[in-house]
């Protein structure tokens, strides 16, 4: 059980620190490592939990940078979507989360490695909104809402400030549509409430050290987004060949 509580820790940690670095990942990193070590079932919730968390002190760090109009109209459209996907955690067997997880990794990564410039040129309502639902339907069912907001925010006019604090302030919004429903479908059990409440040191160190890193990539110019999509590339590749019925 102590081996189990050191393996959950360090991944939250390294979670956390993806997210305070880039204003996402923190599920993206987090529950496929999770998944090696406890039921996905619970990794999902765990890293929801924690996901929530990291956003309270980079929104308010970063407020004056957050797009609101735009953060407010996709957490709108997450609602339904998380519903949605809270009930597909609790209905579909692991290895078929696991492999979804998988796809939307590999999907993400490679959209980020060819994507180059800015699509639209003001905020579309619809696809705002389109956005926001699938995002909650991710988040609720494999515990990643990401990639459609990455995706969106890179099809933006905006700047690097700009993309991650109204990330970042979604993520805060649409995770409590998802934590509302891991709780109603009975996913916040006990296991999930202990891993949370043992992993919480590690959980402020790595975000400290990720918002730490972010003022020196900063700083600096670096690029570090290449790095972590490469790293998600080969986790969702992993993720798809490990759990394929073959």
């Amino acid at each position: 059980m102590t081996f189990e509580i050191i393996v959950v820790s360090a991944i939250i940690a390294l979670g956390s620190f993806t997210q305070g670095l880039t204003g996402f990942g923190l599920a993206l990193v987090s529950v496929p490592l999770l998944s090696l070590a406890i039921d996905v079932k619970a990794a999902v919730p765990v890293a929801g939990i924690f996901g929530w968390l990291v956003t309270f002190p980079i929104v308010w760090k970063m407020r004056t940078h957050v797009r609101w109009k735009p953060a407010l109209l996709l957490f709108l459209g997450s609602l339904p979507g998380s519903y949605l996907g809270a009930d597909l955690l609790k209905r579909l067997p692991a290895e078929a989360i696991l492999i979804t997880m998988g796809v939307v990794l590999v999907a993400s990564s490679i959209y980020s490695f060819l994507s180059r410039e800015a699509l639209f040129k003001e905020v579309s309502k619809p696809i705002t909104v389109g956005t926001g639902f699938f995002s909650g339907a991710l988040g609720a069912s494999v515990g990643e809402p990401g990639p459609p907001v990455i995706a969106y925010t890179s099809m933006q006019p905006w700047t690097a400030d700009q993309a991650k604090s109204t990330l970042v302030f979604f993520f805060m919004l649409q995770m409590v549509g998802a934590i509302t429903g891991f709780w109603f479908q009975g996913l916040l059990t006990d296991v999930v409430i202990g891993h949370v409440v043992k992993a919480l040191p590690a959980f402020i160190i790595g975000m400290s050290l990720g918002m730490f890193g972010y003022h020196l990539l900063h700083t600096y110019k670096i690029d570090y987004h290449k790095i972590i999509h490469g790293l998600l590339l080969f986790i969702g590749l992993m993720l798809i060949v490990k759990n394929l019925p073959i």
